[in-house]
């Protein structure tokens, strides 16, 4: 394997915001010497976050700045001899002298090496207001644990309020209208736990989570695979010494109810913490079912109850030791259990040139699906501030079982009187996945380089069989075998330019390699390309903001349900089959995006365009009175976009957060007919806050959607409202919430529909989705911080960790 690196480029790595990070200098006199420097720890040489730098002329303040993200901050003084003063949390006041001498560069650069004081970390308070919903240029980032609404919420309803991003009502999220999203835990693929993205939403508890980052384009040193962006979900991550126990509950009561008890323990000694979180979700959602399949001469309909309930069980435990004070380990696991069932009772009407069937229908499906996976990581930091080498690898083994039970009950006409169908799919999948990256600072600039190597592995069984009163057809089989392998290599780099310029340009080169046994037919599948995937950014510091223009070139590799060429017969209309012969389908990306933050305003903008070439879609053909479902890559997709974010502090009390999102899809294929070939889809979010006195918070929320058209299908997804209300006890220790879903409807309706020429097919479900909202949780123990183990002390209430792909 050859990894090439190339490096150009582009972009502003993180938006100044005016509350915390901008530095900016008060100074007295005229100035002609440029002075910046870094505050970093004495021990760790970590850079201190929102230190306080005071530059002092005997006594007479010159100059007071704050450090930024990185510890750096910037000042104008004269030449001359200078008292710098560092005030930092958990530190004592210190003091250094500066020698400025005056040089051809006009420039002064210094490094400070602060001590800290772990004794006076046992304790912070902070009293201030946090804002939700923060902007840089290349992410949005919801602050989980800032908002009190969220503590006793599903995690599949608190991310309904991020930015960007939307949930349909079967948990399923997409991103600027596109649900090819990556959706990640600490910066790993769900997908990689062998967990379905709408089952991690309804399991992880949100007492667990810290934030939720929106990445629209990710960088080099992310996986080539994020075609509409990353939705990257941040656990929480502080140490404490001692115990500490978190439990609650999160229940909706209703006609479609849910309950889910949570729990979240974290034990710490010396150099080791523990942790553990877990939930047990019990949930039913009834509706009503609505299906119509029409074609010449044919008429089907289908009407009736649907249910569908589970109960999944979630934990996750992580080890972390402090090797030294530049290594550490980091150890983990996490287990599901996820038992579902979605059943149906539907009356079903058959008009055939004239012939009407009736019959009744009753279909129970059930799923059995659970998971174990480890990962284990391994951090070295050098003497260097900034300098760091990670290596880390996760192994992860599924298995899932589905069975389908379905009856056909004759009421009237002249088909067959009894039918029964019982069809059995068992599945396996293994993952590993071995990676490591290297940081390296070049004076001002950033150096990153790294290898990632995933092997999976599936393993089916699929077994249907059809029986009535007088006989059965012979069992219908399927089996394969699958293996894929993704080798990837990476560099990246950052610099900082003159005049608040930032670029960052990277290269990411991935050889894929896909090999399947489908056993059945005797066939065989194997693909093995190579992708060169660039990611360009450029970016400026403006007074209050930032401005940033990103391009990103992005895959998508075939899963292995599009290549399966086995016939699957739906029923007597409709017949599915993978394509062996798909390709990989690509993405050209630009981003234009602009933040502005001052004050009470917080203001993200951006305009996109995508042009997708072998784009990979399920297509629909009418062809011999049947309905030939398949996967096809199509000849072009264009989609142009815009999406805005406003957060506004109207006053110290009540606050406004709008969004949304516009775009423009067009699409075009000679061999199929595009029903819907340009459309316009937007959605957007309207929530209000209002903070009482006494620690009362009242929150009212609003999402619409439009019609979402795409090549053959139209979807008509429900608009949601909820109102909560929320109180904290005994400084935080107690936090209650009440609240109701959907007040201003009874019904929530999901509507799909697929015109291909005289083919149209329709799915209408409708559910309860009107309820009251409980919440209740308590933590045990007191929060303290850890004295041995300061390096990994996370105070979110003054500074924030660096998690984005992009810059680093």
């Amino acid at each position: 394997m050859k990894t090439y690196i190339i490096f150009i480029l582009v972009f502003l790595s993180t938006a100044v915001f005016a509350s915390h990070a901008k530095a900016e200098s008060i100074v007295a006199d005229s100035v002609n010497l440029k002075f910046t420097g870094k505050v970093i720890d004495s021990a760790s040489k970590e850079p201190l976050i929102y230190a306080q730098v005071v530059i002092n002329d005997g006594p007479k303040i010159i100059a007071q700045v704050l450090t930024d993200t990185l510890g750096r901050f910037e000042a104008k003084i004269k030449p001359g001899t200078y008292r710098v003063k560092i005030f930092y949390m958990g530190s004592e006041n210190q003091i250094f002298n500066l020698v400025a001498a005056d040089n051809p560069t006009h420039a002064l650069s210094k490094v400070f090496n602060v001590k800290i004081n772990t004794e006076l970390l046992k304790e912070v308070s902070v009293y201030a207001r946090r804002k939700v919903i923060e902007n840089t240029a290349e992410k949005i980032v919801y602050h989980v644990d800032r908002d009190p609404m969220a503590k006793n919420r599903s995690l599949s309803e608190v991310i309904k309020k991020v930015p960007l991003v939307t949930v349909d009502f079967k948990g399923v999220p997409s991103l600027k209208g596109s649900e090819k999203v990556q959706v990640q835990v600490n910066g790993r693929s769900v997908t990689d736990y062998a967990i379905p993205v709408d089952q991690a939403l309804k399991m992880i508890p949100t007492a667990n989570v810290e934030s939720v980052e929106v990445i629209t384009s990710p960088g080099a040193s992310s996986d080539g695979e994020n075609l509409a962006g990353i939705i990257n979900i941040i656990t929480k991550n502080t140490l404490s010494l001692g115990g500490n126990l978190t439990v609650g509950v999160e229940s909706t009561i209703g006609k479609s109810y849910t309950t889910k008890p949570t729990l979240n323990f974290t034990y710490g000694v010396g150099k080791v913490n523990f942790s553990l979180n877990g939930s047990y979700t019990n949930f039913k959602t009834l509706g009503f079912s609505s299906q119509l399949y029409s074609r010449s001469n044919f008429l089907q309909t289908q009407q009736g109850n649907l249910g569908y309930e589970g109960n999944p069980i979630y934990l996750n435990g992580g080890l972390f030791y402090e090797i030294s004070k530049n290594q550490s380990l980091n150890a983990g696991f996490t287990a599901s259990n996820s038992p579902y069932t979605f059943n149906q009772t539907l009356q079903t009407n058959i008009n055939n040139q004239g012939t009407v069937n009736i019959f009744n229908r009753f279909s129970d499906n059930s799923v059995k699906a659970n998971s174990l996976s480890a990962n284990l990581d391994y951090k070295l930091k050098f003497n260097k501030p900034g300098k760091e080498f990670n290596v880390g690898a996760l192994f992860t083994a599924g298995k899932q079982d589905n069975l389908n039970n379905s009856t056909n009950n004759y009421v009237s006409g002249n088909d067959i009187p009894f039918l029964r169908e019982l069809s059995i799919n068992n599945s396996n999948i293994r993952t590993l996945i071995l990676q490591t990256d290297y940081k390296l600072p070049l004076g001002k600039h950033k150096l990153q380089a790294g290898i990632k190597i995933t092997n999976r592995h599936f393993d089916s069984q699929y077994q249907n069989a059809m029986s009535n009163q007088l006989n059965a057809e012979p069992s219908i089989s399927d089996e394969y075998a699958y293996n894929q392998g993704v080798y990837a290599a990476f560099g990246q780099l950052q610099l900082m330019l003159p005049k608040k310029w930032t670029m960052i340009g990277g290269m990411r080169y991935e050889r894929t390699q896909n090999d399947a046994r489908f056993i059945s037919n005797h066939s065989s599948v194997n693909q093995g390309f190579n992708s060169f995937l660039p990611t360009y950014v450029i970016g400026r510091n403006l007074k209050n903001g930032m401005i940033s223009l990103t391009y990103s070139y992005k895959i998508s590799r075939p899963g292995i349900s599009y290549l399966n060429p086995f016939q699957n017969f739906v029923n007597a209309n409709t017949v599915s089959q993978g394509n062996p012969d798909l390709q990989a389908e690509h993405k050209n990306g630009l981003n234009l995006a602009f933040s502005h933050n001052a004050g009470k305003v917080y203001l993200y903008v951006d305009a996109s365009a995508d042009f997708w070439s072998d784009y990979i879609l399920r297509v629909n053909q009418f062809v011999n009175n049947v309905n030939q479902i398949t996967y096809k890559n199509i000849g072009s997709y264009r989609q142009f976009g815009t999406s805005a974010n406003l957060n506004l502090s109207i006053t110290k009390a009540l606050g406004l957060n709008v969004g949304g999102t516009l775009n423009l899809i067009s699409t075009n294929d000679a061999a199929f007919n595009a029903t819907y070939n340009e459309k316009l889809n937007f959605n957007a979010s309207f929530i209000g806050t209002y903070n009482f006195k006494g620690g009362y918070n009242l929150q009212a929320e609003y999402y619409l959607y439009s019609k979402n058209y795409f090549f053959q299908s139209r979807v008509a997804q429900p608009n949601t409202s909820a109102v909560s209300f929320n109180k904290s006890f005994m400084k935080d220790k107690i936090n209650l919430s009440v609240g109701v879903i959907n007040p201003l409807n009874n019904k929530i309706e999901y509507d799909m529909l697929n015109i291909n020429g005289g083919l149209t097919n329709q799915n209408i479900q409708s559910v309860y989705g009107r309820g009251l909202t409980f919440g209740f949780s308590y933590q045990f123990g007191n929060d303290k911080v850890n004295k041995k183990s300061k390096s990994n002390i996370k105070d979110n209430d003054t500074k924030e960790g660096s998690t984005n792909p992009i810059g680093f």
